[in-house]
């Protein structure tokens, strides 16, 4: 009798700790979509358990994540004859959601940025701090020459893709495949150039709370 009642103590006392603990969660939750802070706190949230993985294989899969939409060309890396500029990111994601590969599958090319920095020193707001295009082409990473190279090469040399739920099938199957590159170490300069996605019309940048930018 007196181990039956101590066995109920104890169901009864992590039962209590589980309740206070969901109910913590709850809360934290709902004041954060009440405050309009959900889609940038899960992107954090995701963002950090992103940094701890240390074999993530962004190349490999990141067009069957970031499908390509209407306005995305067919371009060549000697598309881009307009000015060039350097950004250093002191640390990852930059800011860039999307990235898109030239004719057969060689160079990238920066789609979409964050439109904005929350904060001082916000990561995902330094390629649009920085001047970031949409349409312009990478030319080299940390002084190596990107000219010629394959798009999943250079995605990984970047290693920089603002991850969320609904990638986590592609992202697990693009594991399996292999790195083609080891990432940089941040800092990381980033030489780009103008010119190829002139002649593009570019929808306009939209901030969904769920799911953060979007066009």
């Amino acid at each position: 009798m007196a181990n039956q009642k101590q066995r109920g103590s104890i169901l009864l006392a992590c039962l209590v700790l589980l309740t206070s603990f969901l109910s913590g969660v709850f809360l934290v939750l709902l004041t954060s979509f009440l405050s309009g802070r959900w889609g940038a706190s899960f992107v954090g949230v995701v963002s950090k358990m992103r940094s701890t993985r240390t074999a993530a294989h962004i190349g490999n899969g990141y067009q069957e994540r970031m499908s390509p939409r209407d306005h995305d060309k067919t371009f060549l890396e000697s598309d881009a004859t307009g000015a060039a500029a350097e950004v250093t990111y002191k640390k990852r994601p930059f800011g860039i959601l999307r990235y898109s590969p030239g004719k057969d599958n060689i160079g990238a090319m920066v789609m979409e940025i964050i439109p904005k920095s929350r904060y001082p020193g916000d990561p995902q707001g330094q390629a649009f701090a920085a001047g970031v295009k949409s349409g312009w082409i990478l030319k080299s990473v940390n002084g190596k020459d990107a000219s010629g190279m394959e798009f999943a090469h250079i995605m990984d040399l970047l290693d920089d893709e603002v991850m969320d739920q609904r990638m986590s099938q592609h992202f697990y199957a693009s594991e399996k495949a292999g790195r083609l590159a080891e990432p940089v170490d941040p800092p990381i300069t980033v030489v780009y150039q103008a010119g190829a996605g002139q002649d593009i019309t570019w929808p306009q940048m939209k901030e969904d709370i769920w799911e953060g930018f979007t066009r």
